[in-house]
Formats: C-alpha cells, structure tokens, sequence
C-alpha cells in the first residue's frame, strides 16, 4: 500500500527532533537553544539548571534527546543520565561538556548514554550529534 508510506515518510519530514538542554550556565543554555531554533528538524521543549532538574523535565516534557552537561551543583550530569536512561528509554542522552578527557567519555557509555560530545565542537557536529543519537546510533566526537 502506498499510503502507509506515505504517511511515513510526512511523519519523518515533519517530526521535530525534542531536545531538552540541560546546563546550569545560562549563556550556554541561551546559545544551544539559538543554534537549535534555526534547524528545522529540532525544537528545544524546555531547559534544566542541574541534574534533579533534568530528571523531572525528562519525566514531564518526553524529550526525544536531552543535551547533558556533566558538572553541575547538587546532581551532576552523570548520575542525572543514569537515571534518565533508566526510567526514560524513548530518550536518547548526548552529553556535552567542557571535559573531554578517556574517564568521562567511559562512563557516560557505561551508564547508557548515547553520545558524547565536548563544548569546543562547532554547531555543525552538535548537529549531527542530536540527529545520530536521535536515530538510536552512537555518537563519540572528541577533540584531539
């Protein structure tokens, strides 16, 4: 049947990719959510200033991707994204943070998230990041 198809295909040209960012500085939380307003495929559907925050949110607002900063007073990012992924699977965690080093890329993995990825990326790998784990693939990007 070609309409099942059809309808399928609309459904991936007009679903926007949810994001809930999630970093307790504003200006980093003002500039993900401008970078994300000019893509067509991704909305941002709220912000978090810590990981308790990100919990709640995750529960409440179903995003389809939450954009993790690692440290942060109370909760941090880590101890936030195991949680999140395991009481919320439909979303995919992508932490983002200023420290790149081998032990943060290991444990994000270990606690299940999907990606990884530091603050000195440009926009464009930030991007791809949000779409490749939003597809369910893993998404490693360091800066060496």
């Amino acid at each position: 049947m070609l309409v099942p198809r059809i309808e399928k295909l609309l459904d991936r040209v007009t679903k926007k990719i949810r994001v809930l960012v999630v970093d307790d500085h504003a200006v980093v939380r003002d500039g993900i959510r401008a970078v994300l307003a000019l893509q067509r495929d991704m909305q941002v559907v709220g912000e978090a200033i810590d990981g308790r925050d990100a919990v709640d949110k995750t529960g409440k607002l179903l995003p389809d991707v939450v954009l993790m900063d690692i440290v942060m007073p109370g909760m941090n990012g880590l101890e936030a994204a195991k949680e999140i992924c395991s009481q919320f699977h439909q979303a995919k965690v992508l932490m983002l943070t200023q420290y790149d080093d081998e032990e943060n890329i290991l444990a994000s993995q270990q606690i299940g998230a999907f990606g990884f990825i530091p603050k000195t990326v440009v926009s464009s790998q930030l991007l791809n990041g949000i779409r490749s784990v939003y597809e369910g693939k893993k998404f490693i990007c360091t800066v060496n």
